[in-house]
């Protein structure tokens, strides 16, 4: 796997990587305080397929656990991943 740290961005609200010189990354809104909501996921084709997006999805999953907030869900794919985890599934605002 030939992909950089995640890194995050709060200011922008963004989780980003880099892989092979491509971004991936993943957006968020902050709606009311100590909620979360997850507004796209995005994987280029060119790096698709390698599991970047599930580590974009666990990285802020790790912070939202964290800081005690809550999680809603505006993206397909992080939707599916949280129901699919029960202890992420349970923070859901």
């Amino acid at each position: 796997m030939n992909a950089s740290e995640i890194t995050h961005d709060a200011a922008r609200q963004r989780y980003s990587l880099i892989a092979d010189g491509v971004e991936a990354y993943l957006t968020y809104e902050r709606p009311r305080p100590g909620l979360r909501h997850i507004t796209h996921t995005i994987v280029p084709d060119q790096i698709g397929g390698r599991g970047y997006g599930q580590r974009l999805v666990h990285r802020i999953m790790e912070d939202i656990i964290a800081a005690g907030e809550r999680v809603s869900s505006a993206c397909w794919y992080a939707s599916a991943l949280i129901e699919k985890t029960p202890d992420w599934a349970a923070l859901k605002a």
